[in-house]
């Protein structure tokens, strides 16, 4: 399924099927006129945090325990717990329909989860799908570290199986 498209970008969710082929064909199409863009490796998950401006860096959309977004503003306590938006966990138990929305039938990735802020094991109290959404946008529950730095720009890692996502996606701690 496409999510969103322009002149210049295309986001579109990876189907499930693709999974265990090592690499699959993509093709685009515009106007009626195919246009091959090649093969792209597929690899059993490669996270990837949202980040609040669309561009991958800087602030990550979290929420903070309260739903509030998380920003320099409005910073998380440290040992509360945060929701991370994220995508790329892989294969889920149970299957994951491709374009399906989740509701309250929600699936748990098959690889394991961690987090780390600021360089610290966080703990992970959920991953799994998004409630309520689209399948393929994961939801990461963790709890900020006691021991983490503060700082309005403290690195947040997401890690599912051994593949880890951007580093450069920062969440505000106090």
């Amino acid at each position: 399924p496409v999510l969103y498209a322009n002149a210049t970008q295309i986001n579109a969710i990876v189907p499930y099927a693709v999974a265990g082929t090592g690499i699959t064909n993509l093709q685009l199409q515009y106007g009626g006129t195919a246009i091959p863009v090649g093969g792209i490796p597929v690899t059993d998950s490669t996270p990837a945090v949202f980040t609040l401006d669309a561009s991958g860096e800087g602030a990550a959309a979290v929420l903070n325990q309260d739903n509030s977004v998380n920003s320099p503003t409005n910073p998380a306590a440290r040992g509360s717990t945060i929701q991370v938006f994220a995508t790329g966990e892989g294969l889920t138990t149970p299957a994951g329909i491709t374009g399906e929305i989740t509701g309250s039938n929600t699936k748990q990735p098959q690889l394991p989860v961690t987090v780390t802020i600021g360089g610290v094991a966080a703990t992970v109290a959920y991953a799994g799908s998004a409630p309520d959404a689209v399948s393929g946008l994961f939801q990461v529950n963790a709890v900020v570290p006691p021991g983490v730095t503060p700082g309005p720009a403290v690195p947040l890692s997401l890690i599912v199986g051994t593949a880890r996502s951007q580093t450069n996606a920062t969440i505000a701690v106090k």
